[in-house]
């Protein structure tokens, strides 16, 4: 092709991308249309798709947003959604010359989730339409092999996004919205470049240096070599590497002299990357088991008795699987097992520091670890208030039905040693709906009268004017299911049978009998009354949390009645069940099914 018809051909294309970047911001929500030349294979259904704001839905067109384009060697159809962010309502539809057939008729209403996205069926505003909840604006792939298999979503170029759908499971909740997320600046990496047992360090050289060396050093009498250092081995396109046999402190990368070279700067240890034109440092981790994020909801330091949910993300072979644990000193507290739930909710009772622990394995067996320092502080004399736990702090509720959200809080310690609370409540439009106020009740009621996004504010205030403000989102629907419960890891066969037990010896003569009745074992079960009082409150999420942790309290904790999910442990998602059970999302426990 000659100059002239490549100039002609970018200039179409230019043109093209301009008017797809006009149609989305004619829309009220960003999506692209699938090229149409390849949006059926002969045989193969059509479906078509509209999207507004969720917040206020009319699909007023009588053109579809885009087609779904149908993959003939997978089977299934997909459309990719770029750049959108918040909540949409959208329809699916074989209806393509009447969006108000369609909204009526959409023709795929099963729900799925996948990472921080979730499709949900449902009524909103008067239409019948599929929700997105897609906070981080990824662009990602929404697909179904057929019309009666569930709707998927995920990233777009994933690995699951090559796999066909099948039966979807129930929505999760939201991403956590209480505070900031945070990325770890001192992570440790689990593996040296795919090389067991040598230690390597990465320079990628993006600067387009000639040769690239590395100047390691102690002191001026323990260094890896005279100055310029060590020559690194290009092992290919711009990495090159070099293996060092002891720990250094310090390092220094440079052109084989000191023409061009970085600073002094602080050498993170084996398997990491040095980028020489970003200057920034990254893990080089060329495990199949990629790591995508580990993070906390909050920063630290934080205190002790502040809820602080660990998450991660990662893309691996098949199902990935996670799993949470902490450690101080020599004791190791894991806060959830390897399952599919990406999310752990830790709840510190003591001041110091912690070592949190994020493990990943995929359904081929890859494994991968990232790990983290964070500070716990003693909050038992601050002065300034600080939220410690509020239950829930997102996910569905119910529309036209009370909510009732309770608030732990510490700090305060100043004057009247009092804290003062107000909670603020914005309706999907953004318009205040209550009338707030400072009050000392710890605990807020409130009646969603409208589908979509709630905001509540919390406002925590100590008796010198210091005050905290935390803000989280409710997704009000028209009727709320459980989530399924996350998929664990299958357990690994034995190799052999366990041997046939004996058969125990008869008794030479009959046990005395008790001398008082037996306790939890004749007890007929109570789920959710972790404390035996008869009751199921939100202290016995309180009594799950800290039998959790080891922490010495007047109430035993029924570990019989705690197991709600039934998977014969306790853990924090038995406290997750019980929460969503006292604000009315769900009316039994999965251990009652």
């Amino acid at each position: 092709m000659g100059m002239k018809g490549k100039q002609t051909k970018r200039a179409v294309s230019l043109l093209l991308c301009l008017t797809l970047l006009v149609s989305m911001l004619a829309l009220a929500v960003s999506v692209r249309a699938a090229d149409v030349d390849s949006s059926a294979a002969t045989g193969a259904d059509t479906y078509y798709l509209w999207g507004e704001n969720s917040n206020s839905p009319n699909f007023s067109g009588t053109t579809p947003t885009g087609t779904f384009t149908y993959d003939s060697s997978k089977g299934y159809y997909y459309y990719d959604l770029k750049g959108s962010s918040g909540d949409y309502c959208f329809v699916v539809s074989k209806i393509s010359n009447s969006a108000n057939s369609a909204v009526k008729t959409p023709a795929v209403q099963k729900i799925a989730s996948a990472g921080s996205y979730y499709l949900s069926s449902g009524n909103y505003h008067g239409f019948n339409c599929i929700h997105l909840w897609n906070p981080s604006g990824d662009t990602i792939r929404i697909s179904f092999a057929s019309e009666s298999a569930g709707l998927t979503a995920v990233k777009a170029g994933s690995e699951a996004a090559t796999q066909a759908p099948t039966t979807a499971p129930k929505p999760t909740t939201p991403s956590p919205t209480q505070g900031g997320g945070t990325t770890p600046t001192t992570p440790q990496p689990t593996q040296s470049g795919g090389d067991t047992g040598k230690s390597y360090i990465y320079c990628e050289n993006e600067a387009g240096w000639s040769a690239v060396y590395a100047y390691m050093w102690n002191s001026e009498s323990d260094k890896n070599h005279e100055w310029p250092g060590v020559k690194m081995t290009n092992i290919g396109g711009n990495i090159w590497r070099y293996e060092f046999t002891k720990n250094y402190a310090k390092i220094i990368f440079n052109v084989g002299s000191n023409q061009t070279q970085t600073g002094d700067m602080n050498f993170p240890g084996a398997g990491y990357i040095y980028n020489n034109k970003t200057n920034e440092w990254s893990i080089y981790d060329t495990s199949p088991l990629q790591v995508a994020s580990f993070a906390t909801d909050l920063e630290a330091p934080q205190y002790n008795g502040v809820g602080i949910t660990l998450s991660a993300e990662a893309e691996g072979e098949g199902t990935v699987y996670y799993k949470f644990s902490v450690t101080k000193g020599s004791t190791t507290t894991v806060l959830s097992d390897f399952s599919t739930a990406n999310k752990a909710l830790w709840t510190p009772q003591t001041a110091g520091t912690y070592t949190l622990t994020y493990d990943f394995k995929d359904a081929k067996g890859n494994t991968n670890k990232r790990t983290k320092e964070y500070v716990i502080e003693d909050g038992s004399s601050v002065v300034a208030p600080y939220i410690k736990v509020v239950t829930p702090n997102s996910g569905d509720i119910k529309n036209n039905s009370n909510v009732q959200i309770k608030v732990t809080a510490g700090g305060g310690n100043t004057g009247t040693n009092l804290l003062f609370y107000k909670y603020t409540i914005k309706n999907p439009s953004g318009t205040i709906v209550n009338v707030p106020y400072y009050t000392r009740n710890t605990s807020y009621t409130f009646k969603p009268t409208a589908l979509g996004l709630h905001t509540l504010t919390i406002n925590v205030q100590g008796s010198d004017n210091k005050t905290i403000e935390r803000s989280y989102l409710f997704n009000s629907v028209g009727a709320v299911t459980p989530t399924t419960p996350p998929e664990t890891q299958p357990p690994v066969q034995p190799t052999q049978a366990p041997p046939t037990p004996t058969q125990a010896p008869e008794p030479t003569q009959a046990s005395p009998a008790p001398t008082q009745a037996p306790t939890d074992a004749a007890a007929p079960v109570r789920y959710g009354d972790a404390d035996s009082n008869g009751s199921v409150n939100i202290v016995d999420a309180a009594v799950i949390q800290r039998f959790m942790v080891g922490v010495e309290m007047t109430k035993v904790c029924n570990e019989r009645n705690a197991d709600v999910d039934g998977d014969g442990n306790v853990t924090i998602r038995d406290v997750l069940i019980i929460q969503r059970y006292l604000v009315g999302l769900i009316d039994k426990f999965p251990a009652e099914a």
